[in-house]
C-alpha cells in the first residue's frame, strides 16, 4: 500500500465487488485483488466475489496502523533508516508548509540521512527547548 487510502467513501453494511471497491478507494481493481492475498477477507463462496464494507475498512485501517511510527518528543523520522532517530548535534530547520503547520528537518545522527517531523506552528516553542531551530521560511 504505497499511498494512504481514505475509507470515508466506504459504507460498512454494503457489499463491494473488486471494481466498486477500487473505484470508491481510488485504486485499481487489481490492487484490491492483491489485498485479498495479503489478508483481506472476501466472500469467496459465490462468484463474483464480494467484500463486506466493514471488512474493507478494518483491513485498510490495520494496514495503515502497522505503518505508523510512534516517536518520542526528541526524535524525528529518518527517511534512510526508516526509524525514529535523534538529529545530529540537535540542529534542525523549520520549513513552513502553510500558516499553521510546517516540518522540522535535520540530519540523522546514525546515518547522516534526512530526518523530518511534521509539527504545528504552536508547538515550535516546545521543540525549541529540545532542538536548535533555524527558521527557513517566510512567516
Amino acid at each position: 500500500m504505497a499511498k494512504r487510502v481514505s475509507t470515508r467513501k466506504i459504507k460498512k453494511h454494503r457489499l463491494y465487488g473488486y471494481d466498486e471497491a477500487g473505484g470508491a478507494l481510488g485504486v485499481t481493481p487489481h490492487t484490491v485483488r492483491d489485498w485479498r492475498a495479503s489478508g483481506l477477507e472476501v466472500m469467496a463462496a459465490t462468484t463474483p466475489h464480494y467484500i463486506l464494507g466493514a471488512e474493507l475498512i478494518r483491513y485498510i485501517e490495520d494496514k495503515q496502523a502497522k505503518r505508523s511510527v510512534k516517536m518520542a518528543l526528541d526524535q524525528m523520522y529518518c527517511l534512510k533508516c526508516k526509524a525514529p532517530r535523534k538529529p545530529l548535534w540537535g540542529m534542525v530547520d523549520y520549513i513552513p508548509t502553510n500558516d499553521a503547520r510546517g516540518r522540522l528537518m535535520g540530519l540523522c545522527e546514525a546515518c547522516e540521512g534526512g530526518l523530518q517531523r511534521f509539527v504545528g506552528k504552536g508547538d515550535l516553542g516546545r521543540f525549541g527547548q529540545i532542538y536548535e531551530i533555524t527558521n527557513k521560511g517566510v512567516s
